[in-house]
């Protein structure tokens, strides 16, 4: 028996690399084209386009449960993780990690820590071969601190120049079982709630 697919499911996509035109902004346009056909109201949000200062440490957000920096991060693209099933953060990799946008971004969740719970993650990293796995952990690590579901392995893409990364007939293949594997939990939670 098939199951039926929750209406209202929603997935974010953070990109985070601050190239215009990126080999892992390309992956993350595929994973909102593969979701949007399965019927999932899919978001990318570019972090490059956004203004997100970094975290101060300040612990303010412990006292009045929400972020005392009034940016981008905390107006627009909180709210937008808070309505999300599915999270995908698609990240070039840097110095064998993430971005740094990607890490001021991990950064901020502090003040919702508690409020991703639950929510199924999945990871995207794109580079010329080193540091592929440590830009997963780091993106998994994140997941796990906010008691997230991680229910694949991420896809860990090869490529430098633009547009080679649609060469990468492995990463392809592992992104699209990924969208259907974030589908299929996430669909599977909201089907029993």
């Amino acid at each position: 028996m098939k199951d039926v697919m929750v209406k209202g499911l929603r997935a974010l996509i953070i990109a985070g690399s601050t190239r215009a035109q990126s080999n892992s902004l390309l992956l993350a346009k595929k994973a909102a084209s593969l979701l949007t056909d399965k019927g999932v109201r899919t978001e990318i949000i570019e972090l490059r386009k956004y203004h997100i200062s970094d975290c101060t440490g300040c612990r303010r957000c412990i006292e009045i449960n929400r972020c005392c920096i009034h940016d981008d991060m905390s107006m627009k693209i909180i709210p937008c993780l808070l309505k999300s099933h599915i999270l995908i953060i698609s990240s070039p990799v840097y110095f064998d990690n993430v971005s740094g946008l990607v890490k001021r971004f991990m950064d901020r969740t502090w003040c919702i820590r508690g409020f991703l719970r639950n929510k199924v993650l999945g990871a995207i990293v794109v580079g010329r071969g080193y540091g592929l796995d440590m830009a997963i952990a780091a993106i998994y690590n994140w997941g796990l601190k906010h008691e997230m579901i991680i229910c694949h392995r991420g896809v860990r893409a090869h490529a430098y120049n633009y547009g080679e990364i649609m060469g990468d007939k492995r990463a392809l293949k592992d992104l699209s079982n990924m969208c259907s594997r974030l589908f299929e939990i996430s669909n599977m939670l909201h089907n029993n709630t």
